[in-house]
């Protein structure tokens, strides 16, 4: 069996590795952007911000934020801040499929990880690829700690313990400043497969389908248009790319194929629709003493609770040295951090013949709005908190104690870079892919990426995201 994955990231390198644990399949595992090769370079092994030509260049249509998605091997999992958090059972329980519970992801995601504190619980792995671990909280990150304790908030040693909820540090797959991308963890050991081909700088155009079957891909590097033949074809080209290349094969809402000159192979009407990102906003403040500062991002203190509501609604809490993310921030900046996890906003893309469009459409509801509001708001009031303390000084004015937050909570919107959803999964006809993850339509075709979420994690994506490369390379092995 000859398999081509489109998309070294996240969930196609996850997926090659699985899939080609077994000699009897050959992949080709595609990328269009650069191999770094066995010395992978230091800052895709530690640095947060990297130059341009590690990202694709997609920017919300509608705030004009830069969304960044990882182009190199490894993918969005060489680039991140490498938080580890799983989300709550709750959450792929919600994706409406027995096949996708949380009980049927619980062995892929024990298979994936080397959890360093946790690793001897039922609920966690020891022996996977993947390293995960939880730092030694600095003097600011406990300060912040205590402010949550006096807002009645509990400690939680372990944040990916199911239903885990309170404040406690950031599981991360960073070790030893190490981040432990795919790229780091599982590519060494594709390398010395000699069933795997790797195709890096090479871009897919589209699958090549023929009465009504994926045959190969055609793709385009430094030397031209190639053709690679196969028996199947997985798409993990990321919520933005893989919706981009399955319209530029003919698979799509008819009218729009039609509009664009492309031919109707299959109508998939919600594809490139159902896209929803974590909505995160971000208080800057300075500290007084300028020896305690946070820890990075994705390192420090987590606190994660639930609002009022059914259906288990969600607000996360944290605190980073903004210079982490910002290299124009001062050197003793603090940024606060809030997030509505459960937001029922959606946005969608814009296809056709050229790179998506991409229309994040935060906070269009009503009720992401007062969440969000409420979520910003108890953020301030830690702050205030830690100002009456004497850690921290506020700026003039700050914006977050607005009288009409929910407003002025849509102008400080800000993607968390978490985007699922574009190539919805589900049992329904209009569902892009079905619970194996094959698309309607078209055989031997199937998508293995965050794309394929039906709803959003209340957690950072690049764990579930690797689970479903995990999974898929079994659904694959089996057809």
């Amino acid at each position: 069996m000859r398999t081509v994955i489109v998309g070294a990231g996240s969930a196609g390198l996850i997926c090659a590795w699985r899939l080609s644990a077994d000699p009897r399949h050959e992949v080709v595992l595609v990328d269009a952007g650069i191999d770094p090769g066995p010395d992978v370079p230091p800052e895709l092994r530690t640095d947060i911000l990297l130059p341009p030509e590690y990202y694709w260049q997609y920017t919300d249509q509608d705030s004009g934020n830069f969304l960044p998605r990882g182009k190199v091997f490894g993918g969005c999992s060489a680039v991140n801040a490498a938080a580890a958090v799983r989300g709550h059972p709750w959450c792929f329980d919600a994706w409406g499929s027995e096949l996708w519970s949380f009980d049927a992801c619980l062995p892929a995601f024990r298979a994936l990880e080397a959890d360093r504190q946790f690793g001897h619980e039922d609920h966690h792995g020891s022996d996977g690829p993947v390293p995960i671990t939880r730092y030694e909280q600095s003097t600011f990150d406990l300060a912040f700690q205590d402010a949550y304790r006096r807002h009645g908030y509990h400690p939680v040693a372990d944040h990916n313990a199911p239903g885990a909820l309170g404040f406690g540090p950031f599981p991360t797959n960073r070790v030893d400043g190490v981040r432990m991308s795919t790229l780091v963890t599982v590519l060494p050991e594709v390398r010395t497969r000699s069933h795997v081909e790797l195709r890096a700088s090479s871009e897919v155009l589209r699958v090549l389908i023929s009465d009504g079957t994926a045959r190969g891909v055609v793709l385009r590097d430094s030397h031209g248009e190639h053709t690679v033949e196969a028996d199947q074809v997985i798409l993990s080209a990321g919520t933005f790319g893989t919706p981009e290349i399955l319209f530029h094969s003919g698979v799509g809402p008819a009218d729009d194929l039609h509009e664009a000159g492309l031919p109707v192979v299959a109508h998939a009407p919600q594809l490139g629709t159902n896209l929803v990102d974590h909505p995160l906003f971000q208080m800057n403040v300075e500290v007084t003493n300028a020896s305690e500062l946070p820890m990075p991002g994705g390192q420090g203190t987590l606190l994660t609770y639930e609002l009022p509501g059914e259906h288990h609604p969600q607000g996360q809490i944290f605190a980073y040295h903004a210079p982490f993310f910002d290299p124009t921030a001062g050197p003793n900046t603090v940024a606060v951090a809030a997030s509505l996890q459960t937001p029922e906003s959606r946005g969608h893309l814009t296809l056709g013949r050229h790179r998506a469009r991409v229309h994040v459409n935060f906070l269009s509801t009503p009720l992401d709005r007062a969440r969000a509001a409420s979520v910003v708001a108890t953020a301030g009031d830690i702050i205030d908190d830690l100002a009456a303390q004497g850690r921290v000084k506020l700026p003039d004015s700050p914006w977050w104690r607005s009288e009409d937050l929910e407003h002025v909570c849509r102008a400080h919107v800000l993607p968390y870079h978490h985007p699922v959803g574009t190539c919805r999964m589900g049992r329904d006809a209009d569902s892009v892919v079905d619970e194996h993850l094959r698309v309607r339509g078209v055989d031997q075709l199937m998508v293995a990426d965050a794309s394929i979420m039906p709803t959003i994690p209340r957690a950072h994506t690049n764990l579930a995201t690797m689970m479903i490369g995990y999974r898929a390379a079994d659904f694959a092995a089996e057809e």
